[in-house]
């Protein structure tokens, strides 16, 4: 790997009890760049995301940021603004109190937030209590707050199962946006077309291992597969009609 990249994972493994949940997995980020982790279900996506932001303590393996180890939980704090899959908004709260907490502490420059409200369609929405929202809506409103927090890096996981492709389109164009001004976006990604659309680079994860690490152009080159796509590497790859590179 670089020594040059903001985001440094370095052979992170984790045991739970007597089983080995992720082995050895390394990848790097610059600023800007949004890092799609894919693999089939139980492949070690979600495990890995809560290590590198610190909701798991790592067996093995270390984490740095800007050429500085993170260690403590202060530290991944300042690092990381972080959507975890299947939360919970309050459900007495308005999405008006959620957004104003949110721009209350640390937001991202003005300007940017324009953006994501647009984007993502918040506005509508301020007057209804959480409760009401639907599983749309509720993601809307929840990457809204997210991708708002002024955190170098974003961490998402499964942003977008809930969006039919028109809403995607306003979707992946907040996530675009955020990654435009710096920040670093790593998503763990259910929907391999999904990734295949925003992803500048790509982790493949197996079994807890990762299989593949690049952008699509240098697995596809790998491959020797010019024209396919992220799904026909990934089969291919899980199948072993080609190797790892």
């Amino acid at each position: 790997m670089s020594e040059l990249g903001a985001l440094q994972v370095h052979s992170l493994a984790v045991n739970v009890r007597s089983r080995r949940l992720l082995e050895s997995v390394s990848f790097e980020a610059q600023r800007g760049e949004i890092i799609c982790v894919v693999g089939p279900n139980g492949a070690g996506k979600s495990t890995l995301l809560e290590l590198l932001v610190g909701l798991r303590l790592p067996t093995e393996g270390s984490i740095s940021f800007a050429g500085k180890p993170l260690s403590r939980f202060a530290d991944f704090a300042a690092v990381f603004a972080v959507l975890p899959a299947f939360v919970e908004l309050p459900p007495e709260l308005t999405v008006r109190a959620l957004v104003e907490h949110t721009l209350a502490r640390a937001p991202r420059p003005e300007g940017l937030i324009a953006q994501l409200r647009l984007a993502l369609g918040v506005e509508s929405l301020l007057q209804q209590p959480a409760g009401t929202l639907s599983r749309g809506e509720a993601q809307r409103v929840q990457l809204f707050c997210t991708l708002s927090q002024n955190k170098p890096i974003v961490v998402l996981d499964e942003p977008f199962a809930a969006f039919d492709p028109l809403q995607l389109r306003d979707v992946l164009t907040a996530v675009k946006a955020v990654a435009s001004t710096g920040a670093i976006i790593v998503a763990a990604v259910h929907q391999l077309a999904d990734a295949e659309k925003i992803a500048d680079r790509i982790l493949i994860l197996e079994n807890g291992r990762g299989l593949a690490w690049g952008s699509l152009d240098a697995l596809r080159q790998h491959s020797d597969l010019p024209n396919a796509s992220l799904e026909q590497i990934f089969v291919a790859l899980l199948s072993g009609r080609i190797h790892a590179p």
